[in-house]
């Protein structure tokens, strides 16, 4: 088993790597986010680490200043009632955007649509990023804070280490 950084904060426990699956645990602050399905087709999961790295690396995610002292489970509810909106206005803009100087939401920690049983959004402070989410089937709102350049190293690592996976099979 291959650990890429750190439980306490986020970290992915790789089991195996055997073309096209990877099988892997997503840990957030001590829980393992992917317990119900943890098989990962190889494809999708590079190109959404290499989606994540590019957010991660060229956003900044500071919270709208009406939003900043909001427990974060309302918080969580906020992010995903405003991303439901945009996904479904066509022509009219969301009246509430949760950062400052983005409207984009995104799911973090989301790298394939079959194993995906939660939502985790993030935002900033100062050099940290705050993960936080829900299972689909829960209320209890799992939090990490870690600094948005550790976060960005271990994911170039996990990127680094599965990448030849996503490759085609030879037939």
């Amino acid at each position: 088993m291959i650990t890429l950084g750190n439980t306490e904060t986020i970290a992915f426990k790789i089991h195996k790597m055997e073309k096209p699956f990877i099988v892997m645990d997503i840990i957030v602050n001590s829980v393992n986010i992917s317990y119900q399905d943890n098989s990962y087709y190889a494809f999708p999961l590079v190109n959404n680490i290499k989606k994540e790295i590019e957010l991660i690396t060229d956003g900044e995610f500071h919270l709208n200043k009406s939003l900043i002292n909001t427990p974060l489970s309302k918080l969580h509810d906020i992010f995903y009632e405003t991303e439901t909106e945009t996904e479904t206005e066509t022509e009219t803009e969301t009246e509430t955007e949760v950062y400052d100087s983005s409207s984009e939401i995104t799911n973090f920690l989301f790298y394939d649509l079959s194993t995906n049983k939660s939502l985790f959004y993030i935002y900033q402070e100062d050099e940290c990023l705050i993960f936080f989410g829900k299972f689909f089937d829960s209320n209890n709102t799992i939090t990490s804070r870690i600094k948005k350049s550790e976060f960005l190293a271990t994911l170039i690592n996990l990127l680094h280490t599965v990448e030849s996976y996503a490759a085609p099979r030879n037939i």
